[in-house]
């Protein structure tokens, strides 16, 4: 709920917009972007990764697992849609890798922002109720860059998910300037991805920078049947 004044009577009115997640936030200049303090990110590399929608319905321990976001929107829509019911379920876990909701270069530039907002404010709002954080860099066209740059702390891990998205030379290139870029800006002091980095024209960013690479959940169950020799 949220207040306002009418009257000189104050009147309860629902929160439709979700303003509690991001209660207590610092905001970007100009589109008020909820900037995530270095508090709130993990210090600490993790042992695994494992994709919400496969996570959602694990019955194992998860303390050591940090969850992510990596697969089609409507998997983890619902986290969107009420995310104060998943709190239970997050502290259970190490910790959570950002939202994903996609943002491509050929939407609105304003679904663009949206999406944005909404990744970094679910971010802020786990990372807000103790809950370790590892900001996902997603970001659309590149003037965009800047201005989501500046939610993000200097000098902490950051994560990035490439599954699917560095088949073709051109895809690799943008990688490569994307990765350049927030490199540049952030100085990171790791770079967790999901995903691979195959291409030779990653090796000088490999040697300015730590990279912990984690293969796909699918990539991992087809290595499991294999062991099994199913």
């Amino acid at each position: 709920m949220y207040t306002t004044k009418q009257s000189n009577a104050i009147e309860l009115v629902p929160d439709s917009f979700q303003s509690f997640l991001v209660h207590g936030a610092q905001f970007t200049d100009r589109e008020e972007y909820p900037i995530l303090p270095t508090s709130f990110i993990s210090s600490v590399v993790p042992e695994r990764i494992m994709p919400f929608s496969k996570a959602i319905t694990y019955r194992g321990d998860l303390h050591d697992t940090f969850i992510g976001f990596y697969s089609p929107d409507d998997t983890f829509e619902r986290v969107r849609r009420n995310p104060k019911r998943y709190l239970p379920f997050f502290k259970r876990t190490a910790g959570i890798i950002g939202p994903d909701f996609s943002i491509h270069s050929d939407m609105p530039i304003i679904k663009q922002k949206s999406q944005i907002n909404d990744n970094l404010s679910l971010t802020y709002y786990y990372g807000s109720q103790g809950i370790p954080i590892i900001p996902n860099l997603r970001c659309g066209v590149d003037e965009l860059l800047p201005e989501f740059l500046s939610a993000i702390p200097r000098h902490t891990l950051v994560a990035i998910g490439t599954h699917g998205f560095v088949h073709q030379m051109r895809e690799q290139c943008e990688w490569y300037c994307f990765i350049e870029s927030f490199c540049n800006a952030l100085q990171p002091t790791g770079i967790v991805v999901y995903g691979s980095l195959h291409n030779r024209m990653f090796n000088d960013l490999k040697a300015r920078y730590p990279f912990y690479f984690y293969d796909p959940w699918i990539s991992q169950r087809a290595k499991e049947v294999r062991r099994n020799g199913n």
